[in-house]
């Protein structure tokens, strides 16, 4: 066999399962989402702790008793928010059927590699004198 048709084989032998095997992509949804609550949950924490420093160096008013329950509040949203989106189970990345596929096909690869190898150095006997 010919160097060139042999790449070709190897090639298309590992293209092939990923071609066949349907995957659905990672839910990259739900990570930006966490993310983006987790900085909002930091935000907020953030604009507490300078809304309470300056309550304690001004006399207290009721807009800024109002900001600092609404901040509190979103707070507690946000943490649920953001528990919630950490118990969501994450999706397999293969299936089952994709795994025992991907499994079969880097079996079959291995042995073409072994038998490649195993020959390489040999001559080819000729059967027909």
């Amino acid at each position: 066999m010919r160097k060139g048709s042999l790449l070709l084989l190897l090639s298309v032998m590992l293209a092939s399962p990923v071609l066949h095997a349907e995957q659905t992509p990672p839910d990259l949804a739900a990570a930006e989402r966490q993310v983006e609550l987790e900085q909002q949950l930091l935000d907020n924490q953030a604009q507490r702790q300078a809304l309470k420093a300056d309550m304690a160096s001004q006399p207290d008013t009721s807009a800024q008793q109002a900001q600092l329950a609404r901040l509190q509040e979103e707070n507690r949203r946000l943490r649920l928010q953001l528990q919630q989106e950490q118990a969501k189970p994450q999706p397999q990345w293969l299936g089952e059927d994709q795994q025992w596929f991907a499994v079969g096909g880097g079996v079959g690869v291995l042995g073409f590699l072994l038998g490649v190898l195993t020959t390489r150095g040999r001559r080819r006997r000729q059967w027909l004198n």
